[in-house]
């Protein structure tokens, strides 16, 4: 043991120094190794029969004679560690001087002494041997990879060679007798080995030597191996075994030859043959294959596949010439004629047999490889007829080596001479069948036999594979010899590639085979022959030739053969068909089932083995995958019946070969299962569940439980099945309202009196706390829950105990018996894994491990469905009272915090996202993921109980370990990122403080000290100075990424906590931090990471330096404003702040700095003065006639929220910092004063978007606090000051009041206090400027007129907050009891208000709706009205609906008066305002002012006005945005072609006709060429499409299939040309029609039709995020695809007049406008109608939506009943989100149903898309008039029944609490918009739709209640929704609609 260490030890030391290239050869451990290795030296008495030189003898004998002194033992071993080195050596100057310390050792191999040591014998094969092979093999190695040492190496083993022959000259076959004979006879055995070693050594690095290098070397070596030589040996070898001496060098020589007998290479002639002709192979297969191919490849394998041969005529081709070949060819000649005139092979001993076998071998491939080259040097005849001889002698191909190259080469040669490829196709199989070879023969003659058929045909395959199946025709049956063949194995040799890797023993040559039984059965070869050709063809047809043909003969022959049969078949089967699959797993099939029946235990194991083999090698991906699982899983759950009418015993046995057969699958399913893991994999497909689920049961039906013995038997197969199953109960089961326990078939098998007795009887055994329960289930029940508990404690066993908590889900677990007898279950499986994990018996049971199966309980704690998490808990529960260290993991413990902390966010989301409530929450840190429902309640109340019992476990866990877990929450508290809005504030991280400050009742000191009245200690001062100190070694050494080229100024290697503070390190640091600024002015990548650490080094400085350093100071602040992002001012007032504190001299600087940035900001308007951040009115902005889009919405409020940020966070910084320093430095105080002076001024002009309120009013607060405590400033000053703080609040009034924007109802909160706040700084504020002091006035009115805005504004939000809730409404509500006191107190303020603003004053009238206020107004507008020119909506007030006669001269200023909406602006064409040419030429430019895509919108309005275009104005705008836009062109003319007529038939002409046609045919006139060719295009293109129902006219009468034929040969004639589009999408143009989609729809006189269009159109783009974020430009950027391709359908309507839709989608998609104005998430879909012509319209078809009564049709009972079988029950995620959006459109549709009078809403008109969205469609009855004039539908809208039971079932559920609350939202922001909405519908009065009557407007305002106050039109809304819930009426015209027109509801 010690030597092997020692040994070991050297080889590892020479390996590391040669593999080491920057130590020189002399210094390194490679020249001391050499040292101890001395090529001469005193060596004691040689053991190999040579006499040592006598230590008389002088030393230069011994120099010239080196081989004669004997080698130690240590000086081999260091020897052979520079040998093993040699490989690795790299460095050419090292390699050369190693070769030359090897190269003596070479020279005198042959006649090498060894030194008397036992250690010599355990040098494998032998001494001289082995160092032979080693130095030859490190000497060619260094000659292979160093040029310089090659030459050296070349010359030496030229030298070797030479001594060698010169050594063998004198060797001659003395007699025995001769004394000295035996000398002679050792030093010829000692030459031989030494060649043997060379020669193996050479033979595996011939590539060291060129091609002629080779062959010279072969030449040589075939001299030195004469014919007398060999005889020599032979004789040197008997010489030594025969003789008699007790000497004991020969005793040992003696050995030697015993030792090489027994590893089977008994020394001689032969011997030394083989290792010759192994070079020869070597020499050969290097001109025909590659060297990298060789030494991982047989060359004859190379040769047969084709890979890793050498390409002709290039630099690395063989260089093989005609002489060379030729010669090589004579070799093998020579070889084979040798062996053919030597001894009988017979006579000769096994071993030498075999070794005469390898050189025949040896000699058959040199010669294949020389015919290979060329055929004319070595013929093919030669070699054919040596095969043929060899195949016909038994005994050659009884040597596997050699058969194998006997039939390799037979296959060959037919590709080097195709015309034996026919002979050779009947002498293979012929061979297979009739030499009765082994296994291992017959799979390569097998593929041999397939490699020659692939030479001539497939049908020659077709024809071998029938000639071999005829042979297993039962009547060609041999008798069998041996029996089957099994698996004992021998040792055999084989020709392996010879160019592998040689090791220090043994032959060069290896090849590792596949032993067998010994067999002869010819039946079974045929077998193997069969599957090796089918696999070898690699053909599906062939493989399933081959296959169907084993599986017809299963069961025809004898059971042996069939065992054969069945394993081959099977394993073809895997690279087969689908068909022939199937067809063998029947066949498997039926085997099994006779076997059962017929005890054949050999033909089960066979199918056993091949059903194995099947599972072990089938993947998912494979086609095979479904249908062998299906053959698995319905082999099992097809066996037993239902039901049994035979007698007991009878069925009894039934049973139990049911139970064997499905016994004979278990295994091959645990091995399927355990490949393709179905428990994490996961299976998408039910019935594949379903399946698995079906064989449990069967499976526990049958008995296979653990206390049976057939249980027994395969528990291992039925534990690893549960390990790799997924529950018996999957996740979407939650889903599920009804259990399908009773109803599963399975579960009734075997179902009887005394079966339900039995079973109860097992399952109480097994669950003895649920006796009681269990005796009151069924037996379905039973037996579902008995599979439970065997699945889930198996998998228990196996080390998880958490999937059993998803049976909670099943339906049936609702009942209390079930439940409890599961929770038995779950029980028994936790007290297997506790038992287990309690005896530590196994790593997989560690407190690691439990630690990872708290987490997923945990998870399962916050599930959506409340008894899996009762069940969880008390999991959690079990597992922490018997493993509380399971808490003191990393992995467990961070999972519960987060869990706490997700819990939480999820119920802050009530408060910041009210309508949106996420489902999925994440924790990557904690690895967690709970998807919760959207019950506010249940997730509080889920909160609660996680939050009890976590300060319960984790009490209980500090009580056990409190440094450990006090660690490891310090360190949760110390990995922390603040990443979402409301990130400061954790749960989790608060509850790590809390509990890391409790006292343990361990710690007997700490609780012992008694408590002090109430002031109670806890150990939290201790806690935090712990983490405290772990930071700062946590992060003090922190560097940044060293890629960044500023790194390079600043030094890191200072720890900057403790160094004191340097010159040069302050210049490094204001190097590094000017550097890092320019970078991000300059946009450059800068992360906020790399920013943090340099800003944290330089905040360090700051605190440590004793100088001004006002550079730095400077940087610390600039950077964090250069970036402006939350996170970096974050971070910034977080360094300043510890500056500040640290070292108090910076305060000032810092401070100046900060305030320097802030007027940076304003003056670069950033943040609250970005210009981007806008909310204008909706009527200046695009409608769209699309969906709403949420999406958008929370990424413009995101947005806004990152620019807004920087300001808000610097805000609260400023006002904290200035209640703390105010009364120290004075100058602090000056600073505030004019950062407050800048910031006012800059915030009248900021941003008015609602998102903005908070940081204005958090200046103004800002202000008045300044204000109050600046007692050192003159009253002037202070007036100065106050009046720019009232004017800064007042700017915030200079628009129309604003709700919120989005659902932030913390947002709403915030601004209701704050203004409750900036109203008590008022108060205390109220003596400054109250009282007039010389040209100085009071302020007091200004100050009223604030405190009544704020008083105002805060009411309105107070109802914004709590729209229906009365309870919770503010106690902050504005009081508006005394309506005239309200009006007094604002009345006198209006001229204030003017003064300061008139924007502000005409403002007032929207907030204040009196008259007396509206009028003196109005006063102050006619007498001033340049000084309103500013404020659009002043003209409403001016100019209401009708130019009043005391309005003159303002007029005039309307030339410069800023543009209204353009809705308004049109309004002015109508009569009321007389033409009047100023107020015509304002609208005109309002309405030039506005893109095409604005006034796009109003198309329909636009036209009506031509009524009165007597100037001719609307006609010049439509024509002059005519020539701006073809697609605004389009629309008008199909507008007034729509408008020219009062009827459908076009029969009766409107008044407005002339005007009409006189506008079209200008404006067709002024077309350009281009602009007219679109037109035509289009206009032809649509009318090809619309004709096609006037072609229908004839068919009405016909059927639908007949109509739809005729549609879709009309639109197969259709062209569709460049650029074409739908009138309804002129977003998008056509690009195909679909052809076949045309489909008439049901009209009793008219022919609409529908069809569907492919429409390219451009993606819709949210507004990018501007949050001054620093990101990495995209590298190798991609175009990305601009358009979008979209299926389109469109109804054609002709004979319908489709205005009256038109008009009500374009108010809904105004309505949706509002929505989104004020972020309200609501959902709409005004999708698109285009009137085309008199009673024609095109209509877009909704998509992916069903009406109403379509679901009434298919007999689904009600709305709720369609959402549970689309959605899944109302805990499924997917039945909540559906619901949430039916909530959010039901909001939005009855709030604009009541508006607009929609009537006629049967369930017909009413569609419910795939999301849930309730959709209105087909508007015919609206306004004013309803179906047949008699109003049935008095509801304000519809709200059904079965809609409330959608949306909860309750008044009182939180669905219908949104539902009212977005109604009122609705609304209420509808309220501010009724004047535009109103002159919408105005305009239209006299278009002559029917929906209109004359007071029809003004109803529509009257719907708006504007007489009422927020509060009250909230009331009022509420109202309305009870009115509609209880109405009668809507039941009622349901009921009419399903009487007449058959509708259902």
């Amino acid at each position: 043991m010690a030597r092997d260490i020692r040994q070991k030890a050297l080889q590892r030391i020479a390996f590391l120094s040669a593999t080491t290239p920057s130590i020189s050869f002399d210094k390194s451990d490679l020249d001391r190794l050499c040292r101890a290795a001395p090529s001469h030296g005193s060596r004691s008495l040689a053991i190999n029969g040579h006499n040592a030189s006598a230590p008389s003898k002088s030393d230069k004998l011994a120099k010239l004679n080196v081989g004669r002194v004997p080698m130690s033992i240590r000086e081999y071993e260091v020897l052979l560690a520079l040998c093993k080195a040699a490989p690795g050596l790299q460095a050419a100057q090292s390699a050369l001087k190693l070769a030359r310390h090897l190269v003596p050792y070479l020279m005198d191999a042959h006649v090498q002494a060894f030194a008397s040591s036992p250690f010599f014998r355990k040098i494998e094969p032998s001494p001289t041997e082995s160092l032979s092979y080693h130095v030859t093999a490190a000497l060619l190695s260094l000659g292979v990879q160093h040029a310089d040492v090659q030459q050296l190496v070349s010359d030496n083993v030229t030298a070797f060679l030479d001594a060698c022959a010169f050594a063998t000259e004198s060797v001659s076959c003395a007699d025995d007798d001769d004394p000295g004979a035996l000398e002679e006879a050792i030093r010829t055995a000692t030459i031989t080995i030494a060649l043997l070693g060379f020669l193996d050594a050479a033979c595996a690095q011939a590539d060291f030597w060129r091609s002629g290098g080779r062959l010279g070397l072969i030449t040589r070596l075939r001299n030195l191996l004469s014919q007398p030589f060999l005889v020599a040996v032979e004789a040197a070898f008997s010489t030594i075994r025969n003789s008699h001496s007790h000497d004991r060098d020969v005793k040992e020589w003696k050995r030697w030859l015993r030792h090489y007998d027994d590893i089977g290479r008994p020394l001689g002639a032969m011997l030394l043959q083989r290792s010759f002709m192994w070079l020869l192979v070597a020499a050969t297969s290097l001109l025909v294959a590659e060297e990298d191919a060789l030494r991982s490849s047989h060359v004859l394998d190379i040769l047969m596949s084709g890979n890793g041969l050498r390409r002709p005529l290039t630099a690395k081709s063989g260089e093989a010439d005609f002489r060379s070949v030729e010669f090589y060819a004579t070799v093998a000649i020579d070889q084979m004629n040798y062996l053919e005139s030597s001894a009988d092979f017979d006579s000769l001993s096994p071993a030498k047999q075999k070794l005469a076998f390898a050189v025949k071998a040896c000699a058959l491939i040199s010669y294949l490889n020389a015919s290979t080259l060329n055929e004319d040097a070595a013929a093919g005849d030669v070699l054919m007829d040596w095969l043929e001889d060899t195949l016909g002698d038994p005994a050659s191909m009884a040597d596997e080596g050699l058969a194998s190259v006997v039939l390799k080469s037979t296959a060959l040669l037919c590709r080097v001479s195709p015309a034996y490829a026919t002979n050779v196709s009947r002498l293979l199989p012929r061979f297979i069948v009739q030499s009765g070879a082994k296994s291992h023969t017959v799979t390569v003659a097998s593929k041999c036999l397939a490699f020659v058929l692939k030479l001539l045909s497939k049908d020659a395959i077709i024809t071998t594979l029938y000639t071999l199946g005829n042979v297993l025709s039962p009547g060609n049956d041999r008798p069998l010899t041996n029996g089957l063949n099994g698996d004992t194995r021998h040792d055999a040799r084989d020709i392996s590639p010879v160019y592998a890797a040689r090791q220090s023993t043994g032959s060069s040559i290896s090849l590792q085979i596949s032993g067998e039984e010994d067999s002869s059965i010819v039946q079974g070869n045929v077998v193997q022959a069969i599957c090796e050709i089918a696999s070898t063809c690699r053909d599906e047809k062939i493989t399933g030739l081959a296959q169907s043909m084993l599986a017809q003969k299963i069961a025809k022959l004898s059971s042996l053969v069939d065992a054969r049969i069945i394993t081959g078949a099977a394993t073809l089967a895997l690279s087969g068909g689908q068909s022939e699959f199937r067809y063998l797993l029947k066949r498997f099939a039926a085997v099994a089932h006779d076997a059962v029946l017929e005890n054949k235990d050999g033909a089960l194991n066979a199918v056993m083995k091949a059903r194995n083999n099947i599972s072990a090698n089938l993947r998912r991906d494979s086609p095979l995958y479904d249908a062998y699982l299906e053959h698995l899983l319905d082999g099992i759950i097809s066996q037993g019946d239902a039901h049994s009418h035979h007698s007991h015993h009878a069925k009894e046995s039934d049973v139990e070969l049911a139970a064997r057969e499905i016994a004979q699958l278990i295994q091959p399913l645990a091995v399927f299962m355990s490949v393709n893991d179905l428990a994490f994999d996961g299976i998408t497909d039910d019935d594949t569940h379903s399946m698995l689920r079906d064989a449990w049961f069967n499976i526990v039906v049958h008995g296979f439980t653990p206390a049976t013995e057939r249980g027994k038997l395969h528990m291992n197969d039925l534990r690893i099945m549960a390990i790799h199953s997924p529950p018996l109960v999957l996740e979407n089961r939650g889903e599920q309202n009804e259990s399908d326990i009773e109803l599963n078939p399975i579960l009734r098998r075997g179902e009887g009196s005394d079966r339900e007795t039995l079973q109860k009887k097992h399952l109480a055994e097994l669950i003895p706390t649920r006796s009681s329960e269990i005796k009151g289930l069924s037996y379905r029940k039973v037996i579902f829950l008995h599979a439970a508990h065997l699945v889930e404690t198996l998998r228990a066993d196996a080390g998880d105990c958490t999937k059993a908590l998803s049976y909670f889900l099943e339906p049936s677990m609702r009942r209390g018996d079930v439940s409890r007898t599961m929770d038995g279950i779950m029980n028994a499986a936790m007290d297997r894994y506790l038992k287990k994990t309690l005896s530590a018996s196994s790593p997989t049971f560690s407190a690691q491990y439990a630690a990872s199966q708290l987490v997923k309980i945990f998870c399962s704690c916050c599930h959506r469905i409340e008894r899996v998490q009762q069940a969880a808990f008390g999991c959690a529960d079990r597992i922490l009272l018997d493993i509380p260290s399971a808490l003191c993991q990393r992995s467990s413990l961070f999972a519960l915090l987060e869990l706490l902390s997700l819990m939480w966010s999820s119920c802050l989301e009530a408060e910041t996202d009210r309508y949106e409530p996420r489902t999925t929450f994440t924790s990557a840190r904690g690895g967690v993921t709970v998807e919760l429902s959207d019950d506010y309640q249940l997730r509080h109340l889920t909160l609660e109980s996680l939050h009890g019992k976590a300060k319960t476990w984790l009490t209980s866990a500090i009580e056990i370990a409190p440094a450990d877990v006090k660690g490891l929450l310090q360190t949760y508290l110390s990995e922390f990122d603040d990443e979402g809005t409301y990130g400061h504030v954790s749960l989790g991280r608060s509850f790590a403080i809390e509990i890391g400050s409790i006292i343990p009742s361990t710690d007997q000191r700490l609780s012992s000290l008694d408590v002090l009245g109430d002031c109670r200690i806890n150990t939290a001062s201790d806690f935090m100075a712990q983490y405290t100190t772990r930071q700062e070694y946590r992060y003090s050494e922190a560097l940044p990424d060293h890629s960044l080229e500023w790194l390079s100024f600043m030094r890191l290697d200072r720890r900057a906590s403790i160094l004191p503070l340097s010159d040069n390190e302050s210049d490094d640091a204001i190097t590094a931090l000017s550097h890092i600024e320019r970078r991000i002015l300059s946009r450059k990548v800068t992360t906020l990471a790399d920013v943090r650490d340099i800003l944290r080094r330089a905040a360090a400085l700051l605190c440590r330096t004793e100088q001004d350093e006002c550079s730095i100071a400077h940087y610390l602040v600039s950077i964090p404003f250069a970036m402006f992002t939350k996170q970096s001012i974050k971070l910034g007032v977080s360094l300043w702040l510890g500056v500040m504190n640290e070292n108090p001299r910076m305060q000032p600087r810092i401070l100046v700095e900060i305030a320097q940035q802030w007027e940076f900001s304003v003056q670069k308007r950033l943040g609250l003065f970005n210009p981007i951040i806008t909310s204008p009115d909706p009527f200046f902005l695009r409608e769209e006639f699309a969906p709403s889009d949420s999406a958008a919405l929370a990424k413009r409020k995101h947005l806004i929220n990152n620019l807004l940020a920087p300001h808000t966070r610097l805000l609260q910084f400023l006002s904290s910092h200035y209640n703390a320093t105010r009364l120290g430095n004075p100058n602090t105080h000056h600073v505030f004063l004019r950062l407050l002076d800048v910031t006012l001024n800059a915030v009248k002009q900021s941003t008015l978007h609602p998102m903005a309120r908070e940081i204005r009013f958090q200046v103004v607060l800002l202000g008045l606090r300044i204000l109050k405590t600046s007692t050192t400033i003159g009253a002037i000053a202070q007036w100065r000051l106050k009046d720019l703080i009232l004017s800064s609040a007042l700017g915030w009034f200079n628009t129309a009041p604003r709700w919120s924007f989005g659902s932030n109802m913390i947002q709403l909160k915030t601004e209701i206090r704050l203004i409750s706040d900036v109203m008590a700084a008022l108060k205390a504020t109220a003596l400054i400027g109250a009282q007039p002091v010389g040209n100085i006035k009071s302020l007091a009115s200004k100050e009223k007129l604030i405190q009544i805005l704020l008083e105002n504004e805060q009411a309105r939000l107070a109802v914004w907050v709590h729209p229906v809730n009365e309870h919770q409404r503010s106690q902050l509500t504005f009081h508006q009891s005394n309506k005239n006191a309200i009006e007094a107190s604002v009345f006198p303020l209006v001229r204030t208000a003017w003064a300061e603003s008139p924007s502000l004053a005409v403002h007032l009238i929207g907030r204040f709706q009196y008259p007396r206020i509206h009028k003196e107004v109005r006063w102050l507008l006619l007498n001033f009205p340049a000084k309103a020119a500013a404020e659009p909506e002043a003209l409403s007030v001016l100019i209401d609906g009708v130019l009043p006669e005391d309005v003159g001269f303002q007029l005039k200023y309307l030339l410069f008066w800023a543009p209204v909406n353009p809705i308004t602006a049109v309004t002015f064409f109508l009569p009321a305002y007389r033409n009047h040419p100023y107020l015509i030429q304002y609208a005109m430019r309002a309405l030039e002012s506005h893109s095409v895509d604005v006034t796009f919108f109003y198309v329909p309005q636009i036209v009506q006005t031509l009524r009165y275009d007597a100037l001719g104005y609307v006609e010049r705008y439509i024509l002059e945005t005519a020539q701006l836009s073809q697609l605004f062109a389009h629309q008008i003319i199909w507008n007034m072609k729509a408008n020219a007529y009062k009827d459908d038939d076009s029969q009766i002409p409107d008044a407005i006709k002339p005007t009409l046609d006189k506008v079209m045919g200008h404006m067709i006139e002024s077309f350009s060429d281009v602009d007219r060719g679109f037109y035509e295009r289009e206009f032809s293109f649509f009318d090809e499409v619309t004709d096609i129902s006037g072609k229908l006219k004839p068919l009405i009468k016909k059927s639908k299939p007949e109509k739809k034929q005729k549609i879709e040969e009309e639109l197969r004639k259709i062209k569709v040309e460049i650029g074409v589009y739908l009138p309804s999408n002129p977003d998008g143009v056509v690009i195909g029609i679909d052809r076949k989609s045309g489909k008439p729809l049901q009209s009793h006189a008219k022919a609409p039709f529908m069809a569907t269009f492919r429409i390219k159109k451009n993606k819709a783009s949210l507004p990018e995020e501007e949050d001054g974020i620093l990101e990495e430009p995209k590298r190798n950027d991609i175009v990305q695809e601009s358009t979008i391709e979209v299926w389109q359908s469109a109804i054609f309507k002709v004979g319908d007049d489709c205005r009256q839709d038109v008009l009500a989608l374009q108010m809904i998609a105004a309505f949706r406008g509002i929505f989104h104005n004020v972020g309200l998430d609501v959902f709409v879909f005004p999708y698109r109608v285009t009137a085309t012509a008199p009673g024609c319209g095109v209509i877009d078809v909704l998509p992916n939506s069903v009406s109403r009564d379509m679901l009434g049709r298919e007999a689904v009972n009600g709305l709720y009943d369609y959402f549970v079988s689309r959605y899944g029950n109302e805990d499924s995620l997917r039945f909540q989100q559906a619901r949430n959006n039916f909530v959010k459109s039901m909001a939005a549709y009855s709030v604009i149903s009541f508006l607009l009078q929609f009537k006629d809403r049967h369930n017909g008109n009413i569609m419910i898309d795939d999301a849930g969205h309730i959709l209105h469609i087909d508007f015919g009855f609206c306004f004013d008039i309803a179906p047949g004039g008699i109003k049935f539908e008095r509801a304000p809208f519809k709200l059904t029944s079965e809609m409330l039971a959608v949306m909860g079932g309750s008044t009182d559920h939180q669905s219908f609490k949104w539902f009212e609350e977005l109604c009122v939202k609705a609304f209420l922001a509808s309220r501010q918009h009724t004047e535009k909405l109103s002159q919408i519908v105005l305009l239209m009065m006299d278009s002559g739709l029917p929906c209109f009557k004359p007071e029809s407007v003004k109803h529509f305002k009257e719907r708006f209640v504007l007489e009422k106050n927020e509060r009250e039109a909230a009331d009022f809304m509420k109202d309305l929704i009870k009115k509609s819930h209880a109405s009668y009426s809507t039941g009622l015209y349901d009921q009419f609609q399903l009487l007449t027109n058959g509708i259902p509801y």
